[in-house]
C-alpha cells in the first residue's frame, strides 16, 4: 500500500514541474533592414537563452537557441529576409542537437553583430534582438558628398 501511494505522489508531482522544462515557443519574428544595420527580433513569453558565434569563409552568424521549439512562426524568419537586405543573404533554421535550435545567417559581407535580450514591456513579450552592423561603418560625410555629385 505504501509503495502504491508513493508512486501516486511521485506521478502527481510530475504534473507540477516548473515550465522551464517545456520548450520555449517563439510567438513573433520581425526583420527590419536599413542602410545602417538590419535588426532581427524573436519574441516569446519566456526569456530565450542563446549563444552567438561567427564563422568565416563564407561569412556566417550562428545563433544557438536553447530549449526553443521549431514552429511555423520561427520558420517564417527565413522568408522575412529580403534579397535587398544589405547584410543578410539568407537564414537557415534547424535542430542542431537535442535542446538546441540553430539559426545560421548567411551574410553578404563581414559584419559586427550585437545580440541582446529585452524584458517584456507593454504589448511585447521577452525579445531576443540581433543588430547586424557593417564591420566598417559608412562615413556620413562621404555619403553626403556622393549624393551631391
Amino acid at each position: 500500500m505504501f509503495n502504491r501511494t508513493a508512486r501516486l505522489i511521485f506521478i502527481s508531482s510530475l504534473l507540477w514541474l516548473p515550465p522551464a522544462f517545456a520548450e520555449i515557443v517563439i510567438g513573433s519574428v520581425r526583420v527590419w533592414p536599413a542602410q545602417d544595420y538590419t535588426r532581427l527580433t524573436l519574441e516569446s513569453k519566456q526569456p530565450i537563452r542563446y549563444k552567438l558565434f561567427t564563422i568565416k569563409n563564407p561569412e556566417r552568424l550562428v545563433i544557438d537557441l536553447e530549449e526553443v521549439e521549431i514552429n511555423a512562426t520561427l520558420n517564417e524568419l527565413a522568408g522575412k529576409v529580403s534579397n535587398d537586405d544589405p547584410y543578410i543573404k539568407s537564414v537557415r533554421i534547424g535542430r542542431f542537437k537535442p535542446g538546441v535550435v540553430r539559426l545560421v545567417l548567411d551574410l553578404k559581407a563581414e559584419v559586427k553583430p550585437q545580440l541582446f535580450s529585452l524584458k517584456p514591456v507593454g504589448e511585447y513579450g521577452h525579445r531576443l534582438v540581433l543588430d547586424v552592423y557593417p564591420l566598417v561603418a559608412a562615413d556620413p560625410l562621404m555619403a553626403v558628398a556622393l549624393q551631391s555629385e
